[in-house]
């Protein structure tokens, strides 16, 4: 990401997208703890990678988990983790189709609420929903971006 459109958080994922195939894509992850990155071969696969990665780093936790006290142990452990955190790690990156910066701000109703950024175009949207936030990219990725009728694009 560029100049004065760059995100900070605890849980930014960036989404390099680099295949298309019909409405579904492949790719890979970028996240600020770790230097690989993880790659998904569907939208869904990516989603459940993105969900997968909020519940090991607690951040944002799910409405709907029952929550406790955590041990000064696993806080320690929490705390490496985070010490690792390198925004470089997410921000420098690209897709061959398309990239997107997503933080995630709340996991509630079941499903997550946020924003995204499209490095590409540096525009910004908020979702309300993971099928909102696929929808955005699906429409940021359709050729000239142009969403077929009655899909929302990051465009509009």
């Amino acid at each position: 990401m560029r100049g004065s459109f760059a995100m900070y958080s605890p849980n930014l994922i960036c989404i390099c997208v680099n295949e298309r195939r019909g409405k579904d894509y492949s790719g890979v992850l970028w996240h600020q703890y770790q230097d690989s990155p993880i790659a998904f071969s569907s939208a869904i696969a990516m989603i459940e990678e993105m969900d997968w990665l909020y519940d090991q780093w607690k951040f944002p936790q799910r409405s709907t988990q029952i929550r406790e006290f955590e041990s000064a142990g696993h806080m320690a452990a929490h705390e490496e983790v985070m010490s690792g955190m390198d925004e470089s790690r997410v921000m420098q990156k690209a897709g061959n189709l398309g990239t997107f910066i997503v933080r995630v701000k709340f996991r509630q109703n079941a499903t997550w609420q946020g924003e995204v950024a499209w490095a590409e175009k540096q525009e910004r949207k908020y979702f309300r929903s993971a099928l909102e936030l696929l929808k955005l990219i699906d429409g940021a990725l359709d050729e000239e971006g142009e969403p077929p009728e009655g899909e929302e694009s990051l465009l509009t």
